[in-house]
Formats: structure tokens, C-alpha cells, sequence
């Protein structure tokens, strides 16, 4: 056939077309958005299900997150707990220091002034007659 040509095609020229056992071969439009539909529902389902295996996952790692945050927490306060005790005992004996620090060289003068004065008896009562 050739172009612009208003004569009727010839059955050559009909033979080079397709036919419709040709084109059964070919899916049609109806038949491919039934297997778009299907593959959608397919994918929502196989979505859903990633999403709800996703969903348990975050759960169980949230749940051994708190687990270890808790047992972290606890490590923690024993931690603590320990460290105040010995402040608390190195406190307690460095205000004793102190004190001592402070009342002994009293004592020690207090003392002396006692001594000192015994020997001042002594060496009266020393001195006295018989």
C-alpha cells in the first residue's frame, strides 16, 4: 500500500498486519491491569508484613534497650553508693585531723604547764628538811 494512495489494500498487503492469532500472544489492556492489581495486593501484603516483623523488632530492641539502660542505672547507683561511702569515711577522718590538729598542741601546752609545775613541787618538797 503505498501512502496517500485511495485505492483498496490488496490481500498482500493485509498478510504484512498482524492477525488476531498474532496479537494472542500479547496481553491486553484488561488482562495487564488485572496482574498490576495483583501484584499491587501482593505488595501491600508483603509491606504489611515487613511492617509488622519491623513493628516486633522495635518492640524486643526497645525492651532490651530498657534492660540494659536499667541494669546501667543500677550499676550506677552502686557505683555512687560506694564512692560516697569512702567520701564519706575520708571526710569523717580528715575532719578527725583537724580536730586533732587544732586540740592537740592545747593539750600538749596544758600538759607541759602541768609537768612544769610538778617539777617545780618536786623540787620544793625536795628542798624541805627531812
Amino acid at each position: 500500500m503505498k501512502k496517500h494512495d485511495d485505492r483498496p489494500a490488496t490481500k498482500g498487503d493485509l498478510d504484512r498486519f498482524a492477525t488476531k492469532a498474532d496479537l494472542d500472544r500479547f496481553a491486553t489492556k484488561i488482562e495487564l491491569k488485572e496482574e498490576i492489581a495483583g501484584l499491587r495486593t501482593e505488595l501491600n501484603l508483603e509491606i504489611a508484613e515487613t511492617r509488622r516483623t519491623l513493628a516486633i523488632e522495635i518492640v524486643k530492641t526497645n525492651a532490651r534497650i530498657d534492660s540494659v539502660k536499667d541494669q546501667l542505672m543500677e550499676e550506677l547507683s552502686q557505683i555512687k553508693s560506694h564512692v560516697s561511702g569512702v567520701l564519706d569515711r575520708a571526710v569523717s577522718r580528715m575532719e578527725t585531723l583537724w580536730r586533732e590538729s587544732v586540740t592537740l598542741p592545747k593539750e600538749i601546752d596544758r600538759h607541759a604547764a602541768i609537768l612544769g609545775d610538778h617539777a617545780v613541787r618536786i623540787k620544793a618538797l625536795e628542798a624541805r628538811p627531812g
